[in-house]
């Protein structure tokens, strides 16, 4: 018997955003897209925080990061989450690749502010087929 596919709506994702107002619309799109959100947190510690307790509250299926959390770079996280198997789309306010360290520019990455249509759409090519990121 095959297992049903997996759809946005049965995503749980990671929100790290230090700016409330962002999270809490970034939130609110991922829920009307049916998401489950797990945060938002909003420090780099946090994240890895809850990377760590994944295996007992369910897995994560991936994590929209805002690059810049309270002055700190995400980027030093980012292999402990893809080494964990959670794919990650990195957000930030610059749409500017170059902006970012040589090894993480291929990640993939949405821009605030966010636009639900792009949203469901990053999180559909990225956390329901990760080999296509």
């Amino acid at each position: 018997m095959t297992q049903p596919s997996k759809s946005v709506a049965d995503l749980r994702i990671l929100v790290a955003e230090d700016e409330s107002l962002i999270a809490l619309d970034l939130e609110a799109m991922l829920a009307a897209i049916g998401c489950e959100v797990v945060g938002p947190v909003g420090s780099v510690d946090e994240i890895v925080r809850v990377a760590e307790r994944q295996e007992v509250d369910g897995a994560i299926d991936g994590a929209l990061l805002d690059v810049n959390l309270r002055g700190r770079q995400v980027f030093e996280v980012v292999s402990e989450l893809t080494g964990r198997g959670i794919p990650v789309v990195l957000t930030s306010g610059y749409d500017d690749a170059s902006l970012f360290p040589a090894a993480f520019r291929h990640l993939p990455r949405i821009s605030k502010p966010f636009n639900e249509a792009a949203l469901r759409r990053v999180c559909a090519s990225v956390f329901l087929d990760p080999k296509a990121a």
